[in-house]
């Protein structure tokens, strides 16, 4: 007997699959021009012999260090979900003289975070780190500051305020970000571990509706 979640899941996916229309299809000669800065809501895509579905748009907007000025960066999220096995995936993807694209892998917490020298790090350590541009390690690996930035998390018609701490590891193309959820006095905390992903392994079937585009 099959499960009531798989069953509910799998019954998700295929009324997803029922929606694909074929004017939004792109054709296969088209999809060398396309990446995934064109995917919308609703988008299919493919990615390491994944189908992707896109269940949300959002933005990270760049913004002053005293979020009152946005500035001209930004990063867009797309929320997914896996057609093949029903997992939720993220991926993102910004253009700084070039289009770069990342899949969240993972999320873990300061107990797995050490310095260089193996201590602890935790958030009261954040603002030494990024003005010395140290390094922290996690599971054996080390991370290297990149950068750190103020940002506005758009979703809908609501907005956060995150400030973001970068790190990267050169050598495994993977990047660590602690994002730093500042909402009525209370700092959440947020780590990510992210893997890069070359454009090319993207594979855009369809775009997505245009009105429920990201403006």
């Amino acid at each position: 007997m099959i499960d009531t979640a798989v069953k509910k899941s799998f019954d998700q996916r295929f009324s997803l699959i029922r929606t694909l229309e074929k004017e939004q299809l792109v054709l296969e000669s088209d999809q060398a021009d396309i990446t995934l800065m064109d995917a919308r809501k609703g988008s299919f895509f493919t990615c390491f012999g994944d189908t992707y579905y896109v269940k949300e748009k959002n933005r990270y907007q760049e913004m002053s260090e005293d979020f009152t000025t946005s500035q001209e960066y930004f990063v867009t999220e797309l929320t997914c979900l896996c057609m093949e096995t029903g997992q939720i995936g993220h991926f993102e993807w910004e253009f700084d003289d070039e289009l770069e694209i990342s899949i969240t892998l993972e999320r873990t917490s300061f107990k797995y975070i050490k310095d260089d020298e193996g201590q602890s790090v935790d958030e009261d350590d954040l603002d030494q780190i990024a003005k010395d541009k140290d390094v922290i390690v996690y599971a054996g690996e080390k991370f290297w500051y990149e950068d750190d930035w103020a940002a506005l998390y758009q979703r809908g018609n609501k907005e956060e305020k995150v400030y973001m701490y970068e790190f990267k590891n050169e050598g495994t193309n993977l990047a660590l970000t602690i994002e730093e959820w500042i909402e009525s006095g209370r700092d959440e905390y947020k780590i990510y571990i992210s893997k890069s992903v070359e454009p090319g392994q993207i594979t855009i079937m369809s775009k997505g509706a245009p009105e429920d585009d990201l403006t």
